[in-house]
């Protein structure tokens, strides 16, 4: 009974779209950078991707988010795809960006509005979709914790990409770079926060050490971790977040 209830419990981890995105992250490498409607924006995204995954298996409510969610991309897009922040100007893949978005957006629709929706694919990019808004970021001045939060967010969705497509290869080299990114991370916190960080980088080390496994895809494990990892990252953020706009006031 007791690992029926851990199993179902990691099963609700990997099922939730919470995990998807965590938004303080956005304000977290966004600091005092004056574009604050493209920030609200981007979390208006998150909400509305979140709204789909809750709501994709009620045919009844489902149609209206999806359609919020592609009325509130076009928006976004139609605003930004043509006069970009400033920081983004620089960005020579910007609109690449935006395009690979699109088709994020055009496949998830697809994937549930069909007569035979594909459930897990929508939420796998879903979760995509929500993660890769973070890219936006990537040509904006920051300070350098804030672009290892960047470059580590990155990182899990690449390792995801590898865990999707079974790529044995891919997911030992992605996990070394995530795991490597974290140790990074750790050496430049403060004390109590490189303490709060403790546990998500030795998991990050797990994750690479798994991935060398010959039967790394035999089962869920990895993938199990790798959201309770996830989610850790974002309640890191969250905490730092929180202890930024205290020491503000």
């Amino acid at each position: 009974m007791r690992k029926f209830l851990i199993v179902f419990c990691l099963l609700l981890i990997c099922l939730s779209p919470a995990n998807a995105c965590d938004v303080s992250l956005f304000a977290l490498v966004s600091g005092n950078s004056p574009n604050k409607a493209f920030a609200e924006k981007l979390t208006s995204l998150v909400g509305r991707a979140r709204a789909v995954a809750n709501n994709s298996e009620n045919h009844e409510t489902l149609p209206t988010h999806l359609q919020q969610l592609m009325s509130g991309w076009i928006e976004f897009s139609n605003t930004y795809q043509i006069n970009p922040p400033e920081w983004a100007k620089k960005d020579a893949a910007w609109k690449d960006k935006l395009n690979e978005q699109a088709d994020l957006i055009g496949s998830i629709r697809k994937n549930l509005a069909s007569q035979e929706p594909d459930q897990a694919k929508a939420h796998r990019e879903l979760q995509k979709f929500t993660r890769q808004l973070t890219r936006l970021y990537e040509s904006l001045e920051m300070d350098e914790l804030s672009r290892l939060l960047l470059d580590i967010s990155m990182h899990i969705d690449h390792v995801w990409d590898a865990w999707w497509a079974q790529n044995g290869a891919e997911l030992i080299e992605t996990t070394a770079t995530f795991s490597a990114a974290c140790q990074k991370l750790s050496e430049k916190l403060d004390e109590e926060s490189a303490k709060t960080f403790e546990d998500l980088a030795h998991r990050a080390g797990e994750l690479h050490k798994m991935a060398g496994r010959p039967d790394v895809f035999a089962g869920k494990s990895f993938e199990f971790m790798l959201n309770m990892t996830e989610n850790d990252f974002a309640r890191f953020n969250d905490a730092r977040k929180e202890k930024s706009a205290e020491e503000t006031k």
